[in-house]
This record gives C-alpha cells, structure tokens and sequence, in this order.
C-alpha cells in the first residue's frame, strides 16, 4: 500500500486516446470520470465529494459507461494495520471496564439506606458521584474502543470523530464526579453537627441559602461548557487526510470560539467546586 504525505490534486494519467486515462493499471472512461467531477489525489484516491474510491492495487475499481463503479474499496474502510493509538486505548477501555465493576459495588454499598429517609439528607444524594462515575466508564470505554480504528481506518472518519465526542462528554462529567465527591463530604461533616442537635444549624440562614445555590452554579457552568462543546458538526475534526488540510480545516474547527468558551465555563466549574469545598471546611471542621 503506498504512502502519502500530501493530499494534492494529480492529473489523469495519459491513457490510449484522448478519451482514456489508466488508473492502478485499469483504463478508464475520462470523459464519464470529467462528467460525474471525479478527482484523483496523490493519497491513492478517486473522489468527487459524494463517493470516495481507492485507486491502488487490489482495491482498484471498475468503471462502467454510465457511470457505475464497480467492485469499490472506500476511502474510509479500516486497512491499515493496528496503531500507536490501539494499545493505549485498548488498555483504557478495559481499565474502565473493570472500574465499572468496582463502581457497581461501591454503589449498591455506600447508596443503600439504612436510616430512615430525612428531608434534610437525601439517600440519592451520595450516590450521585457513583452514576457520574458509570456514566464516565461507560464513556472511557468507547473512546478508548474506537480508538482503535484511528489508526487502522484509510482515511480519518467517524472512528476519530466518536473518540473526540465521547472524550469531550468525559470532561464534564469527570468534574461532575468531583463535585458530587466535594458536596457529599461536606454534607456528611454537616450531619454530624445535625445529628446531636438538629436545630444548631438552620437552614434559612446564609449558609444555607449558599448551600442551595451551589450545585444550581456548578451544573449551570458544566452544561454551559456541553452546550458549547458537544452539539456541533464534527465532520470538520476528521478532515486530517494531509497535513494542509489539518492545517486548514480541522484545526480551526478545534480551535474555534466555542471550544474555547467551553473551557472558559469548565474553569467557572471548577472554581465553585474550590469555593464549596473551602464553604464546608470554614462551617463544618475544628
């Protein structure tokens, strides 16, 4: 299989009339390749923006009169053999299989109630690190799963697109299982207080009323930076198949103002897990 470091536009090759040109040692029709705006790039392929071929040795098509192509390889078909990106992500994938295990355990364990149900503290409440923590592994999974075909597709396509997506969706979350963690804590410093005297902390005060607003702050910054960072076309980041094209079409689109705004909230986020933590230190330890 050859290999390309350009994606640049070639000329039809001179074939046995005006009308010919010879592809992978295949004559052609030029005038039926010219009619439907076909292409050949210098990486081995045929395309005119709705299909995509390769040209090279086995996977060279036929093409008919009208036309049709005949016994075709897509540009985005998994050729090339397991990459630098595969063992790593392999190696992840498992690990946070193995991680929701652990998860599940945690969960049926530190979420089951033993006391009666309080207004004040919730059962729900402290399982929510450990649903943040499934949704996370379920995620690390399938990035580090499609990770393998990075590598192995021809050219880059939905493989390096789902593993972006399902990597931005981890972020978030990840801050999430934090926050839930840093709440929790705080919350059970706060029971043992509540516990002995249920009435020396009220929950009308200023302490209280910061208590409420917290998580409202926090989950608004988080799904400010998914709204800004998930919900887009990410065709664009997959367009890596020359290093001009990289350069020109999927960098920018990385690189945009929404992204950036994202890590912006992100940031938000993370500074009210810093204040909540700070909060329930100040009230709740000697």
């Amino acid at each position: 299989m050859p290999i390309f470091d350009a994606r640049d536009i070639l000329s039809f090759p001179s074939g046995n009339n005006a009308s010919d040109t010879v592809i992978g040692g295949i004559n052609f029709n030029l005038t039926t390749l010219q009619h439907w705006n076909y292409t050949l790039y210098s990486n081995g392929t045929l395309s005119n923006n709705s299909n995509c071929f390769l040209t090279f040795d086995p996977y060279t098509p036929h093409l008919l009169p009208n036309g049709t192509f005949l016994n075709t390889t897509s540009c985005y078909t998994p050729l090339n053999g397991i990459g630098n990106r595969a063992k790593p992500g392999i190696a992840l994938g498992v690990f946070f299989g193995l991680s929701l295990v652990f998860t599940m355990v945690n969960l049926r364990k530190h979420g089951k109630l033993f006391l009666p149900s309080e207004k004040r503290f919730v059962a729900i409440g402290r399982r929510w690190q450990w649903y943040w923590m499934i949704w996370v592994a379920a995620c690390g999974m399938a990035s580090g799963f499609t990770s393998v075909d990075v590598d192995r597709y021809y050219l880059p396509e939905w493989p390096l697109i789902l593993n972006s997506i399902f990597w931005y969706l981890m972020i978030p979350s990840t801050l999430a299982i934090v926050w839930e963690s840093v709440r929790h804590w705080g919350s059970w410093q706060e029971r043992q207080l509540i516990d002995p005297d249920p009435f020396v902390l009220s929950q009308n005060d200023e302490r209280g009323r910061r208590e409420f607003y917290m998580p409202l702050v926090f989950y608004g910054f988080g799904f400010l930076h998914f709204f800004m960072s998930v919900p887009r076309n990410w065709t664009p980041i997959s367009h890596q198949r020359s290093p001009d094209q990289a350069l020109q079409v999927a960098a920018p689109q990385a690189t945009d103002g929404r992204f950036k705004s994202g890590a912006v909230f992100l940031f938000l986020s993370w500074l009210t897990i810093l204040f909540s933590l700070v909060h329930s230190m100040h009230h709740y330890t000697p």
